[in-house]
């Protein structure tokens, strides 16, 4: 599949098994059959782009992975055993994260896309690649208003 892909495909699938999914760079390389070097040269990005380090960072702070992360300890809870985290912490500090924007923040709206893009996925899977890229221009033109 990966000799198929063009340079740019595998760059943005790259940047979202990296950001989103957190996998690390080697793995994405000996999937995407791409080298490490290409993949550290993307990762940086080019002048006037965020880095994917920057990126995943604000990932794993966004609204829908805290969530992500409550609903994996309360199954370990339900379980019987032991939590990992401090939920009532964590969730606290959302809540002040929430408030302190009177916005919209790009974390809630890249949530939501992401949310849709999978249900669209399974309902027309060509619409859900046009969507995805749409979405993608969007929280680019959220994250250049924003800084």
């Amino acid at each position: 599949m990966s000799k198929m892909l063009t340079n740019q495909a595998k760059k943005v699938m790259s940047e979202r098994m990296f950001v989103e999914d957190g996998m690390t760079a080697k793995a994405i390389a000996e999937q995407l059959d791409v080298s490490e070097q290409t993949l550290s040269k993307w990762r940086k990005g080019k002048e006037g782009e965020k880095a994917w380090d920057d990126k995943r960072a604000e990932m794993l702070a966004s609204p829908h992975k805290i969530k992500e992360i409550l609903l994996k300890e309360l199954i370990l809870v339900a379980g019987g055993e032991k939590s990992n985290v401090d939920a009532d912490a964590l969730a606290k500090i959302n809540k002040v994260i929430e408030s302190l924007s009177d916005k919209i923040s790009v974390q809630v709206v890249f949530s939501v896309f992401k949310e849709f893009d999978n249900w669209m996925a399974d309902q027309d899977p060509k619409t859900a690649v046009l969507f995805t890229e749409w979405h993608k221009q969007f929280l680019l033109y959220k994250i250049n208003l924003e800084s």
